[in-house]
């Protein structure tokens, strides 16, 4: 498997908090209380450095497609009693709660359409999905700042996206309804929690 994170992965977490300082961290992390004892899936979660202080309280799978992020992430969150993987989580378990850490955002639309027809069968009865990513604005200066982003990511790792998704309407269409947001930069940067309508 590439790693197309091969020369970003010792600078990734040190660049993020320059340009954003804590709040992309904060995106991750801010609805953490409520998953202690809950068996989670963190997608993409990069080198983990955003998780490390809550190690303890994290058990599950952590997957990654980049393998200098994974072996980072072991590093920073040792003591947690996660599965660190390498490529796809199992396709037959099921989780309390799944996070998305800015990673949707690297998906092209068709597996974006793929990941969200499976979604609902990955998650245990009354489980949730916490999205941490950034999201459209009408500023002109967020717009130009997502578009140089964008532009640096595909440079770099190789990402396919242009644009945003608009994650709303994915969540909607796999039947899911948003419980909790906090917001950070106007909209820009959000932090959702998700859950299946019954």
């Amino acid at each position: 498997m590439k790693d197309n994170y091969r020369w970003m992965a010792p600078v990734y977490s040190s660049l993020s908090r320059w340009v954003f300082g804590r709040q992309l961290e904060e995106a991750k992390t801010c609805f953490l209380s409520n998953i202690p004892n809950k068996t989670i899936l963190i997608l993409g979660g990069g080198d983990g450095k955003d998780y490390s202080k809550y190690r303890q309280r994290l058990q599950g799978d952590f997957v990654e497609k980049s393998a200098s992020m994974l072996h980072l992430a072991k590093r920073n969150l040792q003591g947690a009693a996660l599965n660190f993987i390498l490529g796809e989580p199992a396709p037959a378990k099921k989780y309390d709660a799944i996070l998305l850490p800015f990673v949707l955002d690297t998906f092209s639309d068709q597996e974006l359409d793929a990941f969200f027809e499976g979604l609902g069968g990955k998650l245990k009865a009354g489980g949730k999905v916490y999205l941490s990513d950034f999201h459209q604005t009408d500023s002109a200066w967020q717009k130009a700042g997502m578009t140089f982003i964008i532009r640096v990511f595909r440079l770099v790792t190789g990402h396919v996206r242009k644009d945003l998704p608009d994650y709303s309407s994915y969540f909607d269409r796999a039947g899911f309804q948003l419980v909790l947001e906090k917001s950070w930069q106007k909209g820009w940067i959000k932090a959702q929690i998700w859950e299946q309508i019954t």
